[in-house]
């Protein structure tokens, strides 16, 4: 870990490239005198943002976005099948997807409430 001072030391360029690695666009930073972006880079060092083991599923950020993937899913799902096969194994396999996507949440809500008791 770096300390204020060792991060004064170095140039704009290799503190946006610090930037850059914790996950930040470096180019959006634009008209900040270098002590603010040390002050900046620093705290974001010390307070690093902790990651969730379980993301939503479907590659989504927040029950919104996993609510309108899923049905997206599911109507894709449904007319690509609906071609092949019959509509009652188009409707199971459906249904299978999401109870198997609902287990998976229901687990992932358990252990995540576990480990927050587990840390008080």
């Amino acid at each position: 870990m770096e300390t204020k001072e060792q991060l004064r030391h170095r140039t704009v360029k290799e503190l946006k490239e610090m930037l850059r690695q914790e996950g930040y666009n470096p180019g959006d930073i634009m008209g900040v005198e270098k002590d603010e972006l040390v002050a900046k880079l620093w705290m974001l060092r010390q307070n690093p943002m902790e990651e969730d083991p379980y993301p939503l599923p479907l590659y989504s950020n927040c029950w919104t976005q996993f609510i309108l993937r899923a049905l997206f899913l599911a109507a894709l799902q449904w007319i690509v099948m609906s071609c092949f096969i019959a509509i009652h194994f188009t409707l199971l396999s459906i249904l299978i997807v999401a109870l198997v996507l609902t287990i998976r949440n229901i687990m992932v809500r358990r252990e995540k409430a576990f480990r927050r008791r587990k840390r008080i």
